[in-house]
């Protein structure tokens, strides 16, 4: 198995990124050999040397897509950047899954072009593990189809519920719709729709939840459309920042015990988007894990290990097989 990484994408790529591929070496995530960083190599080479790291392929990639960028046209015209060559390298069966923490738009559309999407897959999603008070869950669609169907939401909660199980140890992920109530009757059109259709799929359904029941660990899985994901996604971000800040002006002003600023520390570091391994595009012909621009070496370390994951556990032949049944099922 080998893990193509977009060694140009990232705010601080690429240093992060061969950090993040160190980290994942000496943590035994993966051996050296198995790891393709696409990019340009006489910039990440030197990197390569400067922290140690042997036996690392480099795939020469001279374009590089901009975090500010249109995705269509980055993919369109820049067809020997650092995701589209990553993603070939993938296609072509030289590394089984794709990490990048650049550009999200280009890398859902070149994974979309270049990879296709699974069988029986409609329209892929992105999915984000958050923090829960019994462990992270997997919300949804955040953003990658805002105009949803009820079988796209039905196929998000089957390939978020093999995801979850794969990479977050949750033999049995139970998944929660997301609504306006929890009561029957509630909701629009789609969303009733879509319950009546996990009603009767195979998977562990919790029902209705509502907002404030994301992160209190009541289910391992959240459904929602990606409009909704998407704002769901930028106002826990948000949150967690001003927080962050409340609390640490707080102890400027009134410097804590040392035993309560390291705990106080800990539980930040538990909300800490670099701990969950990325956000996993589901329902296309690969795993790939697409990181938060700002990501660090320990987060690229993170994407690997979900990346890892993904392929050890047969995650896309899981979801395409329970997606067969489901339809089988429907027609039968």
């Amino acid at each position: 198995m080998r893990v193509a990484v977009d060694a140009m994408g990232g705010d601080d790529a690429p240093a992060c990124v061969v950090e993040g591929a160190r980290l994942a070496i000496e943590g035994g995530i993966l051996p050296s050999e198995a790891l393709l960083l696409v990019g340009q190599r006489e910039v990440i080479e030197p990197m390569l040397d400067d922290q140690e790291v042997q036996g690392v392929e480099v795939i020469d990639a001279r374009e590089v897509v901009a975090m500010d960028e249109s995705p269509a046209a980055a993919i369109r015209t820049k067809k020997d950047s650092s995701i589209a060559r990553g993603m070939k390298a993938v296609a072509s069966g030289e590394a089984q899954a794709f990490v990048s923490a650049g550009n999200t738009g280009a890398v859902v559309a070149a994974a979309s072009l270049i990879l296709g999407r699974l069988p029986g897959v409609s329209r892929p999603g992105i999915a984000v593990p958050v923090p829960t008070r019994s462990g992270p869950c997997v919300v949804i669609d955040v953003g990658a189809n805002i105009f949803c169907k009820p079988v796209h939401m039905l196929q998000y909660a089957v390939m978020a519920s093999v995801y979850a199980s794969a990479t977050l140890g949750h033999q049995e992920p139970r998944v929660g719709l997301l609504n306006i109530g929890e009561e029957e009757g509630k909701g629009n059109p789609l969303i009733q729709e879509v319950h009546g259709l996990l009603q009767q799929a195979p998977l562990k359904y919790a029902g209705f939840i509502e907002g404030q029941d994301i992160m209190s660990g009541t289910v391992d899985v959240v459904v929602c459309e990606g409009f909704v994901g998407n704002v769901i996604l930028k106002v826990t971000e948000g949150l967690s920042g001003f927080m962050r800040h409340q609390i640490y002006s707080a102890f400027e002003a009134h410097p804590p015990r040392p035993d309560v600023g390291q705990a106080i520390g800990d539980a930040f570091r538990s909300l800490d988007y670099a701990e969950y391994g990325g956000a996993p595009l589901l329902g296309v012909a690969a795993p790939v894990l697409i990181g938060h621009g700002r990501s660090s070496g320990h987060a690229i370390m993170n994407m690997l290990k979900a990346a890892v994951a993904s392929v050890k556990h047969n995650m896309n032949q899981n979801i395409t097989d329970l997606l067969e049944s489901i339809e089988a099922n429907a027609e039968s």
